[in-house]
């Protein structure tokens, strides 16, 4: 008895842990942040919209489920049109997502209209149904009954190419009444519609981006063109787009589906200007934009199934009355929104084959807007999601917009709202930081920057307190400056005049001399053996040190690398690797051809010519601390005169311990280059090696032990 009861419970337990799995809400909301290196990555964010409904013919109180549910839209009294291609009908909500009624189109005779393959609907401002009937090539205008009004054909014009196949799939009407149509795999843009219904042309298509080396290959082929090669060319054409949406002011937005082959490419969404030009920017954290055609949207990263890439594809995208973009991604099932400048606020969703759970989706066609609610079609569930705006999504919006608008003193409560729900959001302190900034509290705007990694604002803070302290102590620090430097001359005429010796040790002033008279040091170092392996190796260690500190103790502005996440193993590999590296290829490189130089010395002669690259890898850091971020171009300037007067002294000492002319010494340093990747590639065969050696002799292990 015992037994039977305990099995009993355990069936219960699974049973209600099932039945609790498939209406459990998912709670992994994520977003991108922005880190130190200029990359993105995904974090766990607080939820912008929670799933509420799930909406299918049974719970509609239908006698049939909502087969071939391909889109839906909204008018502009609340109701939602579902289109039910399956049966050529449309079912039609009211605002509180209840059932209303079921159109079914009418058309000049008065029979049934057959729609099943149509993909797309619309209903624009009076009411009127416009239907993307794409199997049957054509447009159909119903009034509010489902009567057919207008049929729009493939139209006929010069524009129109001869092989173009007219698929239209997705519809939009501007409030001037003018139509754009988009049709399958047509990379010329939309076509564009009068309010007429007159052809004006196609709108808007995509480029391919192509590089120079692209350039030089077509150019090539059509120097070498033969009707062989030109039968067998492959030409690259722009991805067409795969929805479209109007923002309050009327400007389209686009999304282009799936834009790369190994990764998830970019240039997924762009806003067009009436002219068809990408008007869609990013404000990057140094304060640079860049148009959102060459933006990844979506991961860094790609799923892989069954060996291939599984690149994510975009099939839907809408805005709302505060022009935030709303994208569905097909493979992730994710539903991300974006602000008017491509900063994402937050993503959504998820799923896989065979989802069945609350707020996750099989296989997602359609999204729309409805007020602040997201509604999703999920095609193979024959369902309609429903997601509804939280209360932080809500401060989130509605903080940024303000944000975005310029009014940052009306935002700081909403974004002390946001940060309650999420300490870690970085466009809350990005926000706070520009309101202390317009609000003269610099130390404020400086602290609220740094944690938003918003440079823009922290450079503009970081300058107001530095020209401040400035002007606030500008007597006292000319004073010191004018101290220092005649102090400087001070004791550089006492040293001169009194002829003292500030290094005694020869072998310590050759390695400092190497800088000033590179050609009589080097010499010396060859014939009078004044070079020190201790002092090169000192050098060196101190070259490592120096790129540590600059890795993890720059100025905030100079920053490029994550403190909590940086590896050592790089720098070590960077700096001290590459210098004995170079310094064991050179030498072997030089016993094949006639070198003089023995390896102590190769090793000596290459430490010592980074002496300036050292030198300025100490003052840069000082720098960061001080300089603002305009003042990075002239530090970039002179690390290229730093790098190119370190080559130079690499290049002296190299010719004077192997005795090399000038051209022998550059025919040895490229072979040296291609030797040192050779050494690196046998060293990567070998640890593979020794990886699947071990991976052998671990197998044994094991089976000898369960054995």
């Amino acid at each position: 008895m015992k037994r039977l009861l305990s099995i009993i419970c355990v069936v219960l337990a699974l049973t209600i842990g099932l039945s609790l799995s498939v209406f459990a809400e998912p709670t992994d909301s994520f977003t991108h942040i922005d880190q130190e290196n200029g990359t993105q990555v995904s974090v766990m964010a607080r939820e912008m919209y929670k799933s509420t409904k799930v909406i299918n013919g049974s719970s509609l109180g239908l006698d049939e489920p909502l087969t071939g549910l391909n889109d839906l839209c909204c008018d502009e009294s609340g109701n939602v049109y579902l289109l039910a291609t399956e049966n050529s009908k449309i079912i039609v909500l009211d605002k509180n997502y209840k059932y209303k009624k079921t159109i079914i189109l009418i058309d000049e005779d008065g029979m049934e209209a057959s729609f099943s393959g149509a993909q797309g609907i619309y209903v624009d401002k009076n009411n009127d149904i416009f239907i993307c009937d794409t199997r049957n090539a054509q447009i159909l205008i119903a009034d509010s009954k489902g009567k057919i009004k207008k049929t729009l054909l493939q139209p006929e014009s010069s524009l129109i190419p001869e092989d173009f196949i007219y698929e239209p799939y997705r519809l939009v009407r501007d409030d001037k009444g003018y139509t754009y149509i988009l049709s399958n795999s047509c990379y010329y843009g939309a076509l564009s519609y009068s309010p007429e219904y007159e052809f004006l042309g196609f709108y808007g298509a995509n480029t391919v981006t192509a590089s120079a080396l692209d350039t030089l290959s077509f150019l090539w082929d059509k120097l070498t063109q033969t009707d062989e090669k030109k039968a067998s060319s492959v030409k690259s054409l722009p991805f067409s787009f795969v929805d479209l949406a109007l923002d309050s002011e009327d400007y389209m937005v686009t999304c282009t589906g799936k834009t790369g082959e190994d990764d998830n490419g970019t240039g997924q969404i762009r806003k067009l200007s009436p002219g068809g030009g990408d008007i869609l920017y990013k404000r990057s954290t140094d304060g640079s934009s860049e148009s959102s055609t060459s933006l990844n949207f979506l991961e860094n990263t790609v799923l892989k199934k069954n060996g291939a890439a599984n690149t994510q594809n975009i099939v839907a995208v809408d805005t709302d009355d505060k022009d935030f973009i709303y994208a569905l991604d097909q493979t992730c099932r994710l539903i991300y929104v974006y602000d008017s400048e491509c900063n994402m606020l937050g993503g959504f969703g998820g799923g896989s084959d065979n989802s069945v759970q609350k707020g996750v989706f099989n296989k997602p066609v359609s999204l729309k807007l409805h007020g602040s609610d997201v509604l999703v079609i999920d095609y193979e569930n024959c369902t309609l999601t429903v997601f509804e705006e939280t209360e932080y999504g809500r401060a989130l919006k509605t903080a940024q917009a303000a944000y975005v608008k310029g009014d940052y003193d009306q935002s700081d409560e909403l974004w002390e709202t946001v940060l309650s729900f999420d300490r870690s959001n970085q466009l809350a302190y990005r926000g706070l930081a520009m309101s202390a900034l317009t609000n003269e509290d610099y130390d404020k705007a400086l602290d609220f920057a740094k944690r938003g990694l918003d440079y823009t604002v922290y450079d503009m803070a970081w300058q107001k307190v530095v020209s401040s302290y400035i002007n606030d102590n500008f007597i006292w620090i000319f004073g010191l400056v004018l101290l220092f430097i005649a102090g400087i001359i001070a004791f550089a005429v006492t040293v001169k005049k009194r002829q003292i010796v500030l290094v005694k040790s020869i072998k310590t002033k050759t390695m400092l001399s190497c800088v000033g008279h590179p050609f009589n040091s080097f010499a010396d170092i060859k014939y009078k053996k004044y070079g020190s392996v201790l002092l090169a190796t000192i050098l060196l260690f101190v070259f490592y040190i120096g790129k540590v500190l600059e890795s993890t103790a720059s100025g905030f502005l100079f920053m490029k690398s994550n403190p909590r996440t940086y590896n050592m193993l790089y720098t070590v590999v960077g700096t001290i690797g590459i210098a004995l590296l170079w310094s064991l290829a050179n030498f072997l490189v030089a016993c094949l051809a006639n070198g003089k130089g023995t390896f102590k010395e190769v090793y000596i002669s290459t430490i010592y010519s980074l002496l300036p690259l050292i030198v300025y890898t100490y003052i840069r850091l000082v720098c960061s601390w001080v300089v603002p971020l305009s003042g990075l171009a002239i530090l970039d300037g002179v690390k290229v005169a730093v790098l190119i007067f370190t080559f130079f002294i690499l290049t002296v000492g190299n010719m004077a311990i192997h005795e090399y002319d000038f051209f022998k010494f550059l025919t040895t340093a490229i072979v040296s280059i291609l030797f040192m990747i050779l050494i690196v590639f046998v060293m990567f065969l070998i640890g593979v090696l020794l990886q699947q050696i071990g991976t052998f002799f671990s197998s044994i292990y094991t089976e000898l032990f369960f054995r």
